[in-house]
């Protein structure tokens, strides 16, 4: 079997710590550009119609929600089995990555419930 084969529990546990870190960075990208935008005046996410900012907000959004997703399952895949040397990776893994992902949620409803799209004056 080859040495970086998802077969073995151990390389799981691997690629899971490693999603799950990953995952918090743009999980903060997409936080920081969300509490860029709030106005604390109006308490709207404001963002121009136009620009690029909406793409690139939802784009770090999805690689968090993916990342921590797929770290998340391998983790809870590795964490109980006894071939496992790394079963505290596994764990780390799985409880990192769903924090992150609810984390995601939780960013993406606020954005959805306090979005205000301003047009750009013609």
């Amino acid at each position: 079997m080859a040495r970086g084969s998802l077969r073995r529990y151990d390389v799981q546990a691997r690629y899971a710590i490693i999603l799950a870190l990953v995952s918090i960075v743009p999980l903060v990208a997409s936080a920081g550009l969300a509490i860029r935008n709030y106005s604390s005046d109006i308490r709207n996410i404001v963002y121009m119609g136009g620009s690029k900012w909406l793409p690139v907000f939802l784009g770090f959004l999805s690689l968090a929600m993916l990342f921590s997703f797929l770290g998340f399952v391998l983790g809870w895949n590795s964490a109980g089995q006894r071939r496992n040397e790394k079963s505290s990776w596994s764990w780390v893994a799985f409880f990192v990555g769903g924090g992150v992902l609810m984390l995601s949620f939780v960013v993406l409803i606020a954005f959805v419930l306090l979005r205000l799209v301003q047009m750009p004056a013609s």
